[in-house]
């Protein structure tokens, strides 16, 4: 838990690096990459975790491979326990799949294997007895510009029920302080002016 404001921090100063000529979705991409990232390198070094892609979800879990955690965007209730957050964007079945054995349903299309190509030395693949026995938590976070700052307001969940593509039942909420940022600056780009460089035609 101590480590989750380092992770939206991270996510943060990599949405600032994004500059108005970049693709579209550059900034959110960019955050989730810093969240993945900054998660697994922190319960890797501490806590002697292990980076995990399963089904497409993209982990890390602990060491006799009981818990596993990713991140997801959610809406405005994020962080809020007298509300019911749902995650932004819809999503694929990996969720569907994770959640459905949070829930302790028949795993009957987890993978034999859940092997992963590439998963270097801090990777793990689960056997198909540790897939069905996996909890999933997700690091939910909704971020909201006011002013110069912003607050992300943030929490550790675990999906229990999953219906076309959204969480609509958690198991288990644990609501962490909002984290605000303020220093927000122009995106750097070009500057305003236009770059003269002189060209001689022959």
């Amino acid at each position: 838990m101590e480590f989750l404001h380092d992770v939206l921090r991270a996510g943060e100063a990599a949405r600032r690096t994004a500059v108005p000529n970049d693709p579209t979705g550059t900034a959110g991409r960019r955050a989730y990459e810093a969240h993945v990232r900054t998660l697994r390198e922190l319960h890797i070094e501490h806590e002697k975790w292990a980076r995990l892609v399963h089904g497409r979800l993209e982990l890390v879990c602990n060491a006799d491979r009981s818990i596993a955690i990713g991140v997801m965007v959610g809406d405005a209730a994020t962080g809020l326990a007298s509300l019911f957050p749902k995650n932004a964007r819809r999503r694929g079945s990996a969720t569907g799949q994770v959640t459905r054995t949070n829930a302790g349903e028949s795993a009957s299309h987890v993978q034999t294997a859940l092997f992963v190509a590439g998963a270097g030395p801090n990777g793990v693949a689960l056997s198909e007895e540790e897939a069905c026995a996996l909890k999933t938590w997700f690091l939910l976070s909704y971020r909201k510009e006011t002013g110069d700052a912003v607050r992300i307001d943030c929490e550790l969940s675990r999906p229990q029920r999953f219906e076309d593509g959204f969480v609509v039942e958690w198991g288990r909420r644990i609501p962490l302080p909002a984290l605000t940022m303020d220093g927000i600056e122009p995106l750097n780009d070009d500057g305003p002016g236009e770059i003269d460089i002189p060209v001689d035609f022959r």
